[in-house]
Protein backbone atom coordinates (compact mmCIF):
# COMPACT_ATOMS: atom_id res chain seq x y z
CA UNK A 1 0.00 0.00 0.00
CA UNK A 2 1.44 3.27 -1.10
CA UNK A 3 1.91 6.09 1.65
CA UNK A 4 4.18 8.06 -0.73
CA UNK A 5 3.30 11.38 1.68
CA UNK A 6 5.32 10.24 4.53
CA UNK A 7 8.30 10.85 2.15
CA UNK A 8 7.51 14.05 2.15
CA UNK A 9 6.55 14.96 5.28
CA UNK A 10 9.30 16.19 6.90
CA UNK A 11 9.32 17.77 10.63
CA UNK A 12 7.31 21.54 9.89
CA UNK A 13 6.07 22.43 13.23
CA UNK A 14 6.97 22.09 16.85
CA UNK A 15 6.15 19.18 19.33
CA UNK A 16 3.50 20.70 21.86
CA UNK A 17 3.72 20.43 25.31
CA UNK A 18 2.17 18.31 27.26
CA UNK A 19 3.94 18.12 30.54
CA UNK A 20 1.99 19.67 33.07
CA UNK A 21 4.69 20.98 35.63
CA UNK A 22 6.33 22.76 32.02
CA UNK A 23 3.15 24.10 31.01
CA UNK A 24 3.20 25.71 34.27
CA UNK A 25 6.20 26.72 34.45
CA UNK A 26 6.03 28.75 30.97
CA UNK A 27 3.09 30.40 31.78
CA UNK A 28 4.55 31.02 35.30
CA UNK A 29 7.66 32.79 33.55
CA UNK A 30 5.92 34.28 30.92
CA UNK A 31 3.07 36.23 33.90
CA UNK A 32 5.71 37.39 35.93
CA UNK A 33 7.78 39.16 33.31
CA UNK A 34 4.31 40.59 32.18
CA UNK A 35 3.09 41.57 35.24
CA UNK A 36 6.89 43.51 36.26
CA UNK A 37 6.66 44.96 32.99
CA UNK A 38 3.13 46.62 33.30
CA UNK A 39 3.74 47.67 36.81
CA UNK A 40 7.07 49.53 35.44
CA UNK A 41 5.16 50.79 32.82
CA UNK A 42 2.37 52.08 34.99
CA UNK A 43 5.06 54.03 37.15
CA UNK A 44 6.69 54.97 34.36
CA UNK A 45 3.18 56.54 33.09
CA UNK A 46 2.53 58.79 36.23
CA UNK A 47 6.34 60.28 36.58
CA UNK A 48 6.75 64.32 35.48
CA UNK A 49 7.85 64.13 32.26
CA UNK A 50 6.50 64.94 28.19
CA UNK A 51 3.13 63.61 28.41
CA UNK A 52 3.99 61.84 24.34
CA UNK A 53 6.96 60.06 25.51
CA UNK A 54 5.29 58.68 28.29
CA UNK A 55 2.53 57.81 25.94
CA UNK A 56 4.41 56.23 23.42
CA UNK A 57 6.32 54.66 26.23
CA UNK A 58 3.89 52.79 27.17
CA UNK A 59 2.43 51.08 23.82
CA UNK A 60 5.77 50.31 22.66
CA UNK A 61 5.59 48.29 26.45
CA UNK A 62 2.20 47.23 25.44
CA UNK A 63 3.27 45.72 22.15
CA UNK A 64 6.49 44.24 23.41
CA UNK A 65 4.04 42.22 26.37
CA UNK A 66 1.78 40.91 23.52
CA UNK A 67 4.17 39.62 21.54
CA UNK A 68 5.64 37.37 24.81
CA UNK A 69 2.21 36.80 25.41
CA UNK A 70 1.68 35.50 22.29
CA UNK A 71 4.98 33.47 21.84
CA UNK A 72 3.73 31.30 25.12
CA UNK A 73 0.50 30.61 23.89
CA UNK A 74 0.28 30.13 20.66
CA UNK A 75 3.40 26.73 22.01
CA UNK A 76 1.07 25.88 24.82
CA UNK A 77 -1.73 25.58 22.31
CA UNK A 78 -4.99 24.40 24.28
CA UNK A 79 -7.14 26.09 27.49
CA UNK A 80 -3.72 28.86 27.02
CA UNK A 81 -4.36 29.76 23.55
CA UNK A 82 -8.35 29.99 24.03
CA UNK A 83 -8.18 32.29 26.81
CA UNK A 84 -5.72 34.33 24.46
CA UNK A 85 -7.96 34.04 21.57
CA UNK A 86 -11.07 35.55 23.66
CA UNK A 87 -9.39 37.77 25.18
CA UNK A 88 -8.16 39.39 21.92
CA UNK A 89 -11.74 39.60 20.70
CA UNK A 90 -13.12 41.88 23.75
CA UNK A 91 -11.81 45.33 23.14
CA UNK A 92 -13.03 46.41 26.67
CA UNK A 93 -10.39 43.95 27.86
CA UNK A 94 -7.16 45.32 26.95
CA UNK A 95 -5.07 48.29 25.20
CA UNK A 96 -5.49 48.96 21.52
CA UNK A 97 -2.21 48.08 20.56
CA UNK A 98 -2.31 45.06 22.42
CA UNK A 99 -5.23 43.57 20.74
CA UNK A 100 -4.05 44.09 17.56
CA UNK A 101 -0.38 41.94 18.00
CA UNK A 102 -2.83 39.34 20.62
CA UNK A 103 -5.22 39.33 17.21
CA UNK A 104 -2.39 36.78 15.96
CA UNK A 105 -4.14 34.27 18.18
CA UNK A 106 -7.28 34.39 15.63
CA UNK A 107 -5.38 33.31 13.22
CA UNK A 108 -3.72 30.18 12.28
CA UNK A 109 -1.65 29.20 15.06
CA UNK A 110 1.82 27.22 15.18
CA UNK A 111 1.52 23.25 13.85
CA UNK A 112 2.59 20.14 15.49
CA UNK A 113 4.69 17.79 13.55
CA UNK A 114 3.71 14.89 11.37
CA UNK A 115 5.27 12.77 13.56
CA UNK A 116 3.17 13.95 16.56
CA UNK A 117 -0.05 14.01 14.09
CA UNK A 118 0.47 10.23 12.94
CA UNK A 119 1.06 9.20 16.15
CA UNK A 120 -2.12 10.79 17.83
CA UNK A 121 -4.39 9.35 14.71
CA UNK A 122 -2.87 5.92 15.24
CA UNK A 123 -3.06 5.83 19.31
CA UNK A 124 -6.82 6.94 18.88
CA UNK A 125 -7.81 4.72 15.52
CA UNK A 126 -5.49 1.66 17.12
CA UNK A 127 -4.24 1.27 13.54
CA UNK A 128 -1.58 1.87 11.26
CA UNK A 129 -2.34 5.36 9.11
CA UNK A 130 -1.56 3.94 5.74
CA UNK A 131 -4.84 1.58 7.05
CA UNK A 132 -7.01 4.47 6.88
CA UNK A 133 -6.14 7.17 4.45
CA UNK A 134 -4.96 6.15 0.60
CA UNK A 135 -3.15 9.74 1.15
CA UNK A 136 -2.67 11.64 3.75
CA UNK A 137 -1.29 15.81 3.81
CA UNK A 138 1.75 15.94 6.10
CA UNK A 139 0.67 20.26 6.29
CA UNK A 140 -2.16 21.11 8.18
CA UNK A 141 -4.80 23.07 6.11
CA UNK A 142 -5.39 25.50 9.31
CA UNK A 143 -4.23 25.10 13.15
CA UNK A 144 -6.37 26.42 16.15
CA UNK A 145 -6.32 26.56 19.76
CA UNK A 146 -6.49 22.84 20.91
CA UNK A 147 -6.01 21.17 16.80
CA UNK A 148 -5.12 21.25 13.65
CA UNK A 149 -6.57 19.74 10.08
CA UNK A 150 -5.17 17.88 7.48
CA UNK A 151 -6.54 16.67 4.08
CA UNK A 152 -7.02 13.20 3.22
CA UNK A 153 -8.53 10.27 1.22
CA UNK A 154 -9.69 7.19 2.76
CA UNK A 155 -9.30 3.92 1.62
CA UNK A 156 -13.24 3.99 0.29
CA UNK A 157 -11.98 7.22 -2.17
CA UNK A 158 -13.96 10.18 0.07
CA UNK A 159 -11.90 12.92 0.33
CA UNK A 160 -12.05 13.87 4.03
CA UNK A 161 -10.99 16.54 6.76
CA UNK A 162 -9.54 15.24 9.56
CA UNK A 163 -9.13 17.09 12.64
CA UNK A 164 -6.55 16.02 15.26
CA UNK A 165 -6.25 17.45 18.93
CA UNK A 166 -2.99 18.63 20.43
CA UNK A 167 -1.54 15.67 22.61
CA UNK A 168 -2.27 16.39 26.65
CA UNK A 169 -5.00 19.17 25.75
CA UNK A 170 -7.81 17.39 27.92
CA UNK A 171 -5.57 16.50 30.67
CA UNK A 172 -4.06 20.01 30.90
CA UNK A 173 -7.08 21.74 30.86
CA UNK A 174 -7.81 22.10 35.01
CA UNK A 175 -3.96 23.05 35.47
CA UNK A 176 -3.54 25.38 32.20
CA UNK A 177 -6.98 27.41 33.62
CA UNK A 178 -5.78 27.34 36.98
CA UNK A 179 -2.22 28.72 36.43
CA UNK A 180 -3.33 31.42 33.79
CA UNK A 181 -6.61 32.30 36.32
CA UNK A 182 -3.28 33.25 39.13
CA UNK A 183 -1.40 35.07 36.79
CA UNK A 184 -3.64 37.55 35.51
CA UNK A 185 -5.03 38.10 39.42
CA UNK A 186 -1.92 38.24 40.42
CA UNK A 187 -0.09 40.60 37.71
CA UNK A 188 -3.85 42.43 36.69
CA UNK A 189 -1.76 43.06 33.46
CA UNK A 190 -4.96 43.84 31.88
CA UNK A 191 -8.22 42.48 32.91
CA UNK A 192 -10.33 42.96 36.07
CA UNK A 193 -11.43 40.20 38.23
CA UNK A 194 -15.62 40.17 38.11
CA UNK A 195 -14.65 39.95 33.72
CA UNK A 196 -12.08 37.96 34.71
CA UNK A 197 -14.14 35.09 36.66
CA UNK A 198 -17.01 35.47 33.67
CA UNK A 199 -14.51 34.80 30.95
CA UNK A 200 -13.13 31.74 32.61
CA UNK A 201 -16.12 30.27 33.37
CA UNK A 202 -17.32 30.45 29.33
CA UNK A 203 -13.41 28.44 28.71
CA UNK A 204 -13.64 26.01 30.79
CA UNK A 205 -17.37 25.24 29.56
CA UNK A 206 -16.32 25.49 26.21
CA UNK A 207 -12.87 23.52 26.33
CA UNK A 208 -14.90 20.93 28.32
CA UNK A 209 -17.36 19.98 24.91
CA UNK A 210 -14.40 20.83 22.41
CA UNK A 211 -12.16 18.57 23.80
CA UNK A 212 -14.48 15.28 23.07
CA UNK A 213 -14.24 15.01 19.04
CA UNK A 214 -16.86 12.19 19.45
CA UNK A 215 -19.77 15.48 20.95
CA UNK A 216 -18.67 17.32 18.17
CA UNK A 217 -19.13 14.67 15.61
CA UNK A 218 -22.57 13.65 17.14
CA UNK A 219 -23.67 17.13 17.12
CA UNK A 220 -21.94 17.85 13.21
CA UNK A 221 -24.48 14.65 12.48
CA UNK A 222 -27.12 16.37 13.83
CA UNK A 223 -26.58 19.67 11.69
CA UNK A 224 -26.10 18.18 8.78
CA UNK A 225 -29.13 16.57 8.82
CA UNK A 226 -30.71 19.29 9.68
CA UNK A 227 -29.80 21.57 7.17
CA UNK A 228 -30.01 19.11 3.89
CA UNK A 229 -32.80 21.53 3.23
CA UNK A 230 -31.92 24.87 3.88
CA UNK A 231 -31.33 27.00 1.21
CA UNK A 232 -27.25 28.95 1.30
CA UNK A 233 -26.21 27.01 4.63
CA UNK A 234 -25.23 23.52 5.16
CA UNK A 235 -22.79 22.00 7.67
CA UNK A 236 -20.25 18.39 6.47
CA UNK A 237 -21.06 15.02 6.35
CA UNK A 238 -19.23 13.61 9.50
CA UNK A 239 -17.67 9.58 9.19
CA UNK A 240 -18.40 8.62 13.09
CA UNK A 241 -16.61 5.33 12.03
CA UNK A 242 -13.01 6.97 12.25
CA UNK A 243 -14.13 9.49 15.13
CA UNK A 244 -12.62 9.55 18.27
CA UNK A 245 -12.03 11.96 21.46
CA UNK A 246 -9.09 12.95 20.09
CA UNK A 247 -9.90 12.43 15.99
CA UNK A 248 -13.03 13.85 14.04
CA UNK A 249 -13.03 12.79 10.12
CA UNK A 250 -15.65 14.79 7.98
CA UNK A 251 -16.45 15.80 4.47
CA UNK A 252 -13.58 17.85 3.20
CA UNK A 253 -15.44 21.06 1.86
CA UNK A 254 -13.53 23.45 -1.23
CA UNK A 255 -14.29 26.79 -0.25
CA UNK A 256 -13.00 30.25 0.82
CA UNK A 257 -12.61 31.18 4.67
CA UNK A 258 -15.81 34.18 4.58
CA UNK A 259 -13.97 37.11 6.33
CA UNK A 260 -11.14 36.31 3.56
CA UNK A 261 -13.95 36.14 0.85
CA UNK A 262 -15.87 38.96 2.51
CA UNK A 263 -12.59 41.14 2.22
CA UNK A 264 -12.16 39.99 -1.47
CA UNK A 265 -15.44 41.51 -2.60
CA UNK A 266 -16.60 45.43 -3.05
CA UNK A 267 -18.94 46.82 -1.29
CA UNK A 268 -22.17 45.75 -2.89
CA UNK A 269 -25.69 43.25 -3.39
CA UNK A 270 -23.28 40.30 -3.13
CA UNK A 271 -21.47 41.05 0.01
CA UNK A 272 -24.81 42.16 1.60
CA UNK A 273 -26.37 39.44 0.83
CA UNK A 274 -23.66 37.21 1.90
CA UNK A 275 -23.55 39.32 5.75
CA UNK A 276 -27.07 39.07 6.09
CA UNK A 277 -26.98 35.39 5.77
CA UNK A 278 -24.54 34.80 7.98
CA UNK A 279 -26.56 37.28 10.38
CA UNK A 280 -29.37 35.16 10.06
CA UNK A 281 -27.83 31.57 10.43
CA UNK A 282 -27.40 33.22 14.30
CA UNK A 283 -30.71 34.60 14.27
CA UNK A 284 -32.84 31.08 12.74
CA UNK A 285 -30.00 28.68 15.01
CA UNK A 286 -30.75 30.60 18.49
CA UNK A 287 -34.17 31.53 17.99
CA UNK A 288 -35.62 28.79 15.98
CA UNK A 289 -33.32 25.71 16.20
CA UNK A 290 -32.54 26.85 20.29
CA UNK A 291 -29.26 25.48 19.37
CA UNK A 292 -26.59 28.39 19.34
CA UNK A 293 -22.71 27.59 17.37
CA UNK A 294 -20.97 29.53 20.20
CA UNK A 295 -17.97 30.31 18.00
CA UNK A 296 -18.87 33.36 15.67
CA UNK A 297 -15.37 33.81 14.32
CA UNK A 298 -15.85 34.12 10.70
CA UNK A 299 -13.15 31.79 9.84
CA UNK A 300 -15.11 29.00 10.74
CA UNK A 301 -17.66 29.35 8.17
CA UNK A 302 -16.86 28.83 4.26
CA UNK A 303 -18.22 30.27 0.93
CA UNK A 304 -18.75 27.71 -1.84
CA UNK A 305 -18.75 28.42 -5.86
CA UNK A 306 -22.61 28.97 -5.20
CA UNK A 307 -22.40 30.90 -2.77
CA UNK A 308 -23.40 28.32 0.02
CA UNK A 309 -22.00 28.76 3.19
CA UNK A 310 -20.60 26.13 4.94
CA UNK A 311 -20.33 25.76 9.05
CA UNK A 312 -17.45 24.54 10.40
CA UNK A 313 -16.29 24.14 13.68
CA UNK A 314 -18.77 22.44 16.23
CA UNK A 315 -17.09 21.91 19.26
CA UNK A 316 -18.99 24.45 21.37
CA UNK A 317 -22.97 24.57 20.73
CA UNK A 318 -25.18 24.96 23.54
CA UNK A 319 -28.98 24.04 23.68
CA UNK A 320 -31.64 26.08 25.01
CA UNK A 321 -35.15 26.34 26.43
CA UNK A 322 -37.07 27.81 23.98
CA UNK A 323 -38.40 29.88 26.55
CA UNK A 324 -34.74 31.88 27.30
CA UNK A 325 -34.29 33.20 23.41
CA UNK A 326 -38.00 33.58 23.65
CA UNK A 327 -37.46 36.76 26.70
CA UNK A 328 -34.83 37.94 24.81
CA UNK A 329 -37.44 38.92 21.70
CA UNK A 330 -39.35 40.21 24.44
CA UNK A 331 -36.42 42.51 25.35
CA UNK A 332 -36.16 44.39 22.18
CA UNK A 333 -40.12 44.28 21.49
CA UNK A 334 -40.54 46.02 25.31
CA UNK A 335 -38.04 48.41 24.02
CA UNK A 336 -39.87 49.16 20.73
CA UNK A 337 -42.92 49.66 22.83
CA UNK A 338 -41.32 51.95 25.29
CA UNK A 339 -42.05 49.56 28.25
CA UNK A 340 -39.40 49.74 30.60
CA UNK A 341 -41.06 47.92 33.10
CA UNK A 342 -41.49 45.03 30.94
CA UNK A 343 -38.17 45.20 30.17
CA UNK A 344 -36.63 44.88 33.43
CA UNK A 345 -38.98 42.08 34.38
CA UNK A 346 -37.75 40.53 31.01
CA UNK A 347 -34.16 40.75 32.24
CA UNK A 348 -35.21 39.40 35.67
CA UNK A 349 -36.71 36.27 33.99
CA UNK A 350 -33.71 35.54 32.15
CA UNK A 351 -31.72 35.63 35.48
CA UNK A 352 -29.91 39.14 34.77
CA UNK A 353 -28.75 40.56 37.93
CA UNK A 354 -26.20 40.91 40.97
CA UNK A 355 -25.73 37.86 43.28
CA UNK A 356 -29.05 39.07 44.89
CA UNK A 357 -30.67 39.40 41.47
CA UNK A 358 -32.63 42.66 42.85
CA UNK A 359 -33.25 44.84 39.62
CA UNK A 360 -35.40 47.10 41.84
CA UNK A 361 -32.77 49.81 41.61
CA UNK A 362 -33.07 50.76 38.41
CA UNK A 363 -35.11 53.56 37.13
CA UNK A 364 -37.01 52.58 34.20
CA UNK A 365 -36.70 55.56 32.40
CA UNK A 366 -32.97 55.04 32.91
CA UNK A 367 -33.74 51.28 31.14
CA UNK A 368 -34.98 52.58 28.42
CA UNK A 369 -32.55 55.01 27.86
CA UNK A 370 -29.83 52.17 28.32
CA UNK A 371 -31.91 50.02 25.80
CA UNK A 372 -31.69 52.50 23.25
CA UNK A 373 -28.30 52.20 23.10
CA UNK A 374 -27.72 48.66 23.26
CA UNK A 375 -30.45 47.73 20.60
CA UNK A 376 -29.97 50.53 18.77
CA UNK A 377 -29.18 48.75 15.29
CA UNK A 378 -33.02 47.13 15.75
CA UNK A 379 -34.66 50.63 16.65
CA UNK A 380 -35.40 51.83 13.21
CA UNK A 381 -36.67 50.47 10.08
CA UNK A 382 -33.63 51.24 7.76
CA UNK A 383 -30.17 50.38 7.21
CA UNK A 384 -27.91 50.81 10.08
CA UNK A 385 -24.43 51.77 9.92
CA UNK A 386 -22.24 49.29 12.19
CA UNK A 387 -18.76 50.91 11.40
CA UNK A 388 -19.15 53.28 13.67
CA UNK A 389 -21.28 51.86 16.41
CA UNK A 390 -19.12 51.30 20.38
CA UNK A 391 -21.33 49.90 22.40
CA UNK A 392 -18.77 48.82 24.69
CA UNK A 393 -17.99 52.19 25.26
CA UNK A 394 -21.61 54.07 25.22
CA UNK A 395 -22.39 51.52 28.26
CA UNK A 396 -19.45 52.37 30.29
CA UNK A 397 -19.98 55.52 29.71
CA UNK A 398 -23.68 54.42 30.83
CA UNK A 399 -23.31 52.77 34.10
CA UNK A 400 -20.19 55.25 35.25
CA UNK A 401 -22.71 57.82 35.07
CA UNK A 402 -25.27 55.42 36.64
CA UNK A 403 -23.72 52.40 38.91
CA UNK A 404 -27.28 50.96 39.75
CA UNK A 405 -26.54 49.20 35.83
CA UNK A 406 -23.71 47.84 37.38
CA UNK A 407 -25.87 45.19 38.42
CA UNK A 408 -27.22 44.24 35.20
CA UNK A 409 -24.60 40.84 35.26
CA UNK A 410 -25.75 38.50 32.58
CA UNK A 411 -26.15 34.73 34.09
CA UNK A 412 -24.05 32.37 32.84
CA UNK A 413 -26.27 30.79 30.54
CA UNK A 414 -26.16 34.10 28.62
CA UNK A 415 -23.09 34.43 27.93
CA UNK A 416 -22.21 31.94 24.80
CA UNK A 417 -25.18 34.47 23.01
CA UNK A 418 -23.27 37.42 24.41
CA UNK A 419 -20.54 35.99 22.99
CA UNK A 420 -21.98 35.45 19.56
CA UNK A 421 -23.60 39.35 19.37
CA UNK A 422 -20.42 40.37 20.08
CA UNK A 423 -18.51 38.50 17.11
CA UNK A 424 -21.37 39.50 14.76
CA UNK A 425 -20.63 42.91 15.90
CA UNK A 426 -16.86 42.63 15.17
CA UNK A 427 -17.73 41.34 11.73
CA UNK A 428 -20.22 43.98 10.36
CA UNK A 429 -17.82 46.64 12.44
CA UNK A 430 -14.69 45.20 10.42
CA UNK A 431 -17.15 45.64 7.51
CA UNK A 432 -18.87 48.97 7.33
CA UNK A 433 -21.23 47.16 6.91
CA UNK A 434 -25.15 48.72 6.82
CA UNK A 435 -27.73 46.14 7.16
CA UNK A 436 -31.16 46.53 7.93
CA UNK A 437 -31.88 44.37 10.70
CA UNK A 438 -35.27 45.71 12.25
CA UNK A 439 -36.73 43.75 9.75
CA UNK A 440 -34.79 40.60 10.43
CA UNK A 441 -35.31 40.65 13.74
CA UNK A 442 -39.78 42.53 13.72
CA UNK A 443 -39.95 39.13 11.40
CA UNK A 444 -38.26 36.82 13.77
CA UNK A 445 -40.34 38.18 16.61
CA UNK A 446 -43.90 38.41 14.33
CA UNK A 447 -42.62 34.43 13.28
CA UNK A 448 -42.13 33.58 17.19
CA UNK A 449 -45.86 35.18 18.15
CA UNK A 450 -44.35 37.22 20.33
CA UNK A 451 -45.40 40.94 18.73
CA UNK A 452 -47.32 43.46 20.48
CA UNK A 453 -50.15 44.30 18.40
CA UNK A 454 -50.39 47.98 17.07
CA UNK A 455 -52.79 49.66 19.15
Amino acid sequence: MSNDWEKLAGETGEAVTSNRIKRMFKLGSMGARVAASSMASKIGSILPGDAEQREDNLKRSNIKNAGRVVEVLSDLKGASMKVGQMLSADPELLPPEFADVMSSLQKDATPMTYTTVKAQIERALDRPIETIFSYFDPDPVGSASIGQVHRAVLESGEEVAVKVQYPGVADSLESDLKSLKTMLIYGRAFVDRKRLDELFAEIERMLLEEANYEIEAETLGRFHETLKDHQGLRAPKPYPKWCRKQVLVMEYVHGTKLDDALEALEDGPRRQRLLERWMTAYYWMFHELFELHADPHPGNFLLEEDDTLVMLDFGSVKKYDPAFPDCFLEVVDSTWQNDPVRTIAAYERLGFGAKDGDLSKIDPELMQQYQELIVAPFMRNEPFEFGGWEPAKETKRFMLRHPSFMKLVPPPEAIAYLRVLSGIKGLLGKMDAKVNAYTMVHDLIERRGLLTPDP
